[in-house]
């Protein structure tokens, strides 16, 4: 009898074992697990948190482009993670549906809070922080000099003008593209962040803080016509997402994209031979504003394991993990971080990339001015007129004058 009664705790004390096991099994998923050498460093910190805490943690790679509408999908039919990525973007509606947790006991355990960079406060509602920087790199121009130089341009174009006529160059003479970007219209987070870098560049926006519409104004309709121009002349691929514009860019087929440092990444990846020949410059637009959508880590209020998830999230933001970012991935980090004075001799362009995002800073989260939490909405129409204007279907101004009086009655029923 005390044999069977003894077997019987031991089954209920392994139970209880493998239901805390079970317990302290964290999921993140990210648009970032298999992302080039961005996937080996969440790879390597998460194996290295893993054995130092004795927690398992799940990844889960969903594309960037599926990535807000898969998470938050899975969010609300009570799939919650541990501890997630998030573009910038998404953080108001996330915040507004009551969706995060507040970080600030975590900030203040993991104690890694004053070394958080200022755009933190994006992530801050009421006194409270629902989200700490994970990354915060500029888009700018990223440029193959040696396909520049064998169409006889010399320098980097410095105005719009310049580039179209490099992009003509570039064609003429190599047969590769001058200029790429995502116009895939299944991806529409891209075409309308490919939109902001012209809209925005020319001094406008598709909207203003106090809600004002824009979308047709006179610098809105000068910007995207250049953009069609590009296409129309065969000077720009039609069609491609932005996958498969990097890949161009990687065969040599591309001179210049608006990008972030995660295609230098990518280079220095793939293709280390071709670094000596890639530069990141000023984006050639009259107010060279470089992009900043950047991302966030957050943990759901339904979050399983809160408490393990913010170990985790301490380790990402420890120091050595931090200046790995900045060294290892030549990107900008969600920390301030201090780079050694040999790493910045020999990236002389990471330099150059702090200077740009500090200088020309311009649509944080990708989100139109006055409309922060019906975000997507509002970016969806933008990109259902674009792909009116850049089919074909309607001019440039007729389709923008489309999009004015449609903003205009959504923006009466709010």
């Amino acid at each position: 009898m005390k044999r069977i009664l003894l077997s019987a705790a031991a089954t209920v004390t392994l139970s209880l074992c493998i239901g805390a096991a079970e317990a302290q099994t964290l999921s993140v998923p990210s648009w970032m697990w298999e992302e080039g050498n961005v996937g080996v460093w969440f790879k390597t910190n998460t194996a290295q948190f893993e054995a130092a805490e004795g927690i398992k943690v799940t990844p889960t790679q969903i594309p960037s482009a599926d990535f807000e509408k898969v998470v938050t999908t899975q969010i609300a039919g009570g799939a919650v993670p541990d501890l997630m990525t998030a573009f910038t973007s998404m953080l108001p509606p996330l915040i507004d549906a009551g969706t995060l947790a507040p970080l600030d006991q975590c900030i203040a355990d993991g104690g890694f809070g004053d070394r958080l960079l200022p755009s933190v406060s994006f992530a801050q509602v009421d006194g409270k922080t629902y989200g700490v920087p994970l990354t915060m790199s500029p888009w700018s121009v990223v440029v193959n000099k040696k396909l520049l130089a064998d169409a006889g341009i010399t320098e980097m174009p410095k105005t719009v003008e310049e580039l179209y006529a490099a992009a003509k160059a570039v064609k003429e003479k190599t047969g590769a593209y001058g200029y790429a970007f995502g116009n895939d219209m299944a991806a529409p987070l891209h075409v309308y962040i490919n939109s902001m870098q012209w809209v925005l560049g020319f001094g406008s926006d598709w909207s203003q803080p106090d809600g004002t519409i824009t979308a047709n104004a006179p610098k809105n309709i000068e910007a995207i016509g250049w953009i069609k121009r590009f296409m129309d002349e065969g000077l720009a691929p039609v069609g491609l997402g932005v996958i498969q514009a990097r890949d161009l860019f990687l065969d040599d087929k591309v001179a210049i994209m608006f990008e972030g440092p995660w295609l230098m990444t990518q280079v220095a990846s793939q293709k280390p031979e071709m670094m000596a020949d890639i530069d990141f410059e000023i984006v050639p637009t009259p107010t060279h504003a470089a992009i900043t959508g950047g991302a966030f880590y957050v943990i759901p209020a339904k979050s399983p394991n809160p408490e393990a998830a913010c170990k985790l999230l301490t380790a990402y933001l420890s120091e050595d993990a931090q200046r790995n970012w900045l060294e290892g991935l030549l990107q900008i980090p969600g920390t301030k971080v201090q780079a050694s004075p040999e790493f910045l001799a020999k990236n002389a362009w990471v330099g150059k990339m702090a200077d740009i995002a500090a200088q020309y800073p311009g649509g944080i989260g990708y989100a139109p001015p006055g409309y922060l939490i019906q975000a997507a909405e509002f970016r969806q129409m933008v990109v259902d007129a674009l792909s009116e204007i850049y089919s074909g279907k309607t001019s440039v101004e007729d389709g923008l004058n489309g999009l004015q009086g449609k903003l205009e009655n959504w923006k009466a029923t709010l």
